[in-house]
């Protein structure tokens, strides 16, 4: 029944992932920790797009049970854009795994990976993961030509971690190779016609983690990264996309002072290298004469990152007194400060008060943003944001007898934050320039906004767990705390698991995403021109889903799920709509 449970919460944690709009003013901090030999239990990702805190980092989390798999997953029946992919497996004692799903639309997951050394102290394992579509209707009104949708992403790598007497070392790479088109194009303006793009994505990180010392002594871990991604095509012009190295190197260090007491430091350097490609035309009368050349440029910038700080917990009082501080290297501002504190207050059992307020740069790659948005213009050079303050406060209740609640409310400023948004308007109300409806491009904004929200689960033994979380935030057209970039008013996600019957488990999922928009401009007169910001609807997300999962044997396992039930329509992005009723089904075996 666990394994059952496992199955369903991983597929629809992929399913999932594709709803979870992550933002880029403040989001939910995803760390990529080192490498612990120990089970993970599955949980559902968050589909509720938090915002990005300055801290959060563009790694990829490829810790898998016991050793790694990617933790960033395509989707595979695309309702929603794929922004976080971010899941979580346990199979036992399984030393093996292999999965297939097939669908509507010809949405196709795959899944295999096999531990080939599991010992206590070393573990060597090999993974791969591919997930595609292939007819995917454009369901979106905001165009006028449509074609199916269609992408194939594979990834493949290799993970490898021993311990020695004095910690342990990991190694762990992986290759990432995505195709897709741009669905909401037009035949004309593209210098592709087929308007199909591909990724090279390569990885490989080498970790040291220390020995562990609880109460008191010194605890620590180093890691170096480096991680290539690049686009084949330029879409506009006969030359390469832009490609990005990206390498980092971090070491997180704390002393254990006492029970009670821990003093620490977070540091980071990473440097990043952009070459542009440009095309440029000699001869205008005749664009496809071999007098035409390119150019290449590159943008190099670095930053470090150090984050003191001071904790202490006793009792029923925990807290953290920290700031953070961003150096920069030919990326704006050279140095930048923000708050790192954290306050938790048990009043009595079971009703807890926090309130934590963070900021800083965060690492804006081409990496981190293509995990957001695959549709972005290739020539993208992204802009690093920094965030003055992000304040979340709030109370948590319980848990009694199955059941806890929570309500926060919160507040954030944001520099250089990037969004969507809407080029070439020459009239309010005008259809966009086509490029607008195949295409993301992004502009650089000063955004601040508050939220509340909320959030129940009750959980009935064995038989029945339910959660239902909510957040609401207002937006305008140049200010708001983000909840993705869809700029979403309100969200609102649903979750129930049922297990009627031994071996059975079934699910449903509820996600509500109102008042979506991109922002565009329109500026009139001349110089200097009035500039009037509007708000293009994208339409409500509105998504059912219900799924199934039925484990036979301790080897062989059923799922079946379907996302979209009410078949409603809404733009992913400008001009590319979602998928319409999706259903998947398949097996998975556990060796």
């Amino acid at each position: 029944m666990k394994r059952c449970h496992i199955l369903l919460l991983a597929a629809t944690m992929i399913f999932g992932s594709m709803h979870a709009q992550k933002s880029d003013l403040s989001k939910e901090i995803t760390i990529d920790k080192d490498f612990v030999p120990i089970e993970q239990k599955a949980s559902k990702a968050n589909a509720l797009p938090d915002v990005y805190k300055a801290d959060v980092t563009d790694e990829k989390s490829i810790e898998y049970s016991d050793w790694a798999v990617p933790a960033e997953v395509p989707a595979m029946a695309a309702t929603l854009s794929p922004y976080g992919y971010l899941t979580s497996r346990d199979y036992a004692t399984k030393r093996g795994y292999f999965e297939f799903y097939i669908g509507s639309y010809l949405d196709m997951i795959s899944s295999a990976g096999y531990r080939i050394v599991d010992l206590d102290d070393t573990k060597l394992g090999i993974w791969m993961q591919h997930n595609s579509t292939w007819t995917g209707n454009n369901t979106s009104e905001n165009t006028f030509h449509a074609i199916d949708q269609q992408w194939n992403d594979n990834n493949i790598g290799i993970d490898f971690a021993h311990r020695f007497d004095k910690g342990t070392l990991t190694t762990n790479a992986f290759f990432h190779y995505n195709n897709f088109n741009y669905f909401g194009r037009y035949d004309e303006n593209w210098y592709a016609l087929d308007s199909v793009q591909s990724i090279n994505e390569f990885r490989i990180d080498i970790g040291w983690m220390g020995p562990f010392h609880k109460d008191e002594g010194f605890n620590y871990s180093l890691k170096t990264i480096y991680n290539y991604f690049g686009f084949s095509e330029d879409i506009f012009s006969p030359v390469q996309g832009n490609s990005e190295n990206h390498l980092k190197v971090a070491f997180n260090g704390e002393y254990a002072v006492n029970e009670h007491s821990r003093v620490g430091l977070d540091a980071r350097f990473d440097f990043l290298n952009y070459t542009l490609h440009e095309y440029v035309v000699i001869n205008y009368d005749n664009p496809g004469s071999g007098d035409n050349y390119s150019i290449d440029s590159h943008v190099n910038l670095g930053i470090i990152s150090l984050n003191p700080y001071y904790a202490y917990q006793n009792g029923r009082l925990n807290t953290k007194l920290g700031l953070t501080a961003d150096i920069s290297f030919n990326d704006n501002t050279i140095l930048r400060l923000a708050p790192d504190l954290e306050l938790g207050y048990d009043f009595t059992r079971g009703f807890k008060f926090y309130a934590q307020a963070q900021g800083g740069k965060t690492i804006n790659t081409l990496s981190r943003m293509f995990s957001m948005n695959r549709y972005m213009n290739p020539r993208i050079v992204p802009v690093n944001p920094y965030t003055p303050v992000d304040i979340e406060g709030g109370f948590k209740i319980g848990p009694f007898s199955g059941f806890h609640a929570t309500v926060y409310g919160g507040y954030a400023i944001a520099k250089d934050i990037q969004m969507p948004f809407l080029y070439n308007v020459t009239t309010p109300g005008d259809m966009f320039d086509s490029f607008n409806r195949s295409i993301s491009r992004y502009k650089t904004m000063d955004l601040s906004g508050w939220k509340v929200g909320g959030e129940i689960g009750y959980e009935f033994g064995k038989i029945a767990k339910m959660n239902v979380s909510a957040t609401y935030s207002p937006q305008s057209e140049d200010n708001g705390y983000i909840l993705g970039d869809d700029r979403a008013e309100f969200v609102l996600d649903a979750n129930l698991l049922i297990s009627p019957i031994k071996n059975l488990t079934i699910g449903a999922s509820y996600e509500l995403r109102t008042n979506r928009a991109v922002i565009y401009s329109d500026e009139v007169g001349t110089a200097p021109a009035i500039t009037y910001w509007y708000k293009q609807d994208l339409g409500n997300a509105n998504d059912l889903g219900v799924s199934a999962c039925y484990r036979l044997n301790d080897l062989i396992g059923f799922m079946l799920k379907a996302d979209n039930l009410l078949n409603r329509k809404w733009d992913e992005h400008f001009g590319m709509g979602a998928q319409g009723i999706a259903i998947i089904g398949g097996v998975s075996l556990l060796f």
